[in-house]
């Protein structure tokens, strides 16, 4: 099975379990509330949710079965041949669970392979106030060692930054990020100016695309939340 044809599939499941929901599988179908909505009450509702949580994340659970985390943390595999590191890290919490995976694809292959790897925990502070990326809570490294960077998605850049600065206080390296997919909302560009090189499997636009072209969300679905997009 070829890369492209992995990744269709993946993206196909994903619609399937409720990781991607427009705004029809919307309470009321009336949209969803964001993040954002807590500070700006009046912002429009979101034609459209993304949710890579597990059901046992802690603070809001989510549709990834333990198989569908696996699916992604291969194709994230795949995706990083050709990048160099000796550490991975998921950037908590949803992270987290596919740098494991990730991580189990690279033991599966790792006498193929000609460098060692293992595998840094990172730590997040979480209250009404802030959540914020803060220390390293596990892992063995030597100074100097370089880190691949996992996470389900990117947008503003800001847990990325908050990592990669939880890292470096402990003499590592960042140069690459891998990502599900990127929202295409700024982050990549702030990343890339300081430094960093973001990969990715999907850019939301292109996931949007296929689910129309599928037929998985009509047309004017797409329309709606493309114009959304362009507003925001």
């Amino acid at each position: 099975m070829d890369f492209t044809h992995r990744c269709n599939r993946l993206a196909r499941k994903l619609f399937e379990i409720g990781a991607f929901l427009d705004k029809s599988r919307s309470p009321e179908g009336k949209g969803f509330k964001l993040k954002l909505h807590e500070k700006n009450s009046d912002a429009p509702l979101s034609p459209y949710y993304l949710n890579f949580r597990t059901p046992d994340h802690p603070t809001k659970s989510g549709p990834l079965t333990p198989e569908v985390i696996k699916e992604i943390g291969a194709v994230l595999y795949h995706r990083s041949l050709g990048l160099a590191y000796n550490q991975v890290a998921g950037i908590p919490r949803a992270g987290d669970s596919l740098a494991e995976a990730f991580f189990d694809i690279w033991r599966s292959n790792s006498k193929r392979l000609s460098f060692g790897c293992g595998i840094i925990k990172l730590d997040k502070e979480e209250s009404l106030e802030k959540r914020q990326v803060t220390k390293i809570k596990e892992g063995h490294w030597d100074p100097g060692e370089r880190v691949l960077l996992i996470d389900d998605l990117v947008t503003k850049a800001d847990s990325k930054l908050e990592a990669i600065e939880a890292l470096e206080k402990n003499q590592l390296r960042v140069r690459d990020i891998l990502v599900l997919v990127d929202r295409e909302e700024g982050g990549v560009d702030v990343l890339n100016a300081k430094g960093y090189n973001v990969h990715w499997i999907f850019k939301f636009t292109d996931l949007l695309w296929l689910y129309r072209n599928e037929g998985l969300i009509t047309q004017e679905a797409y329309k709606e939340i493309e114009d959304y997009l362009g507003g925001n």
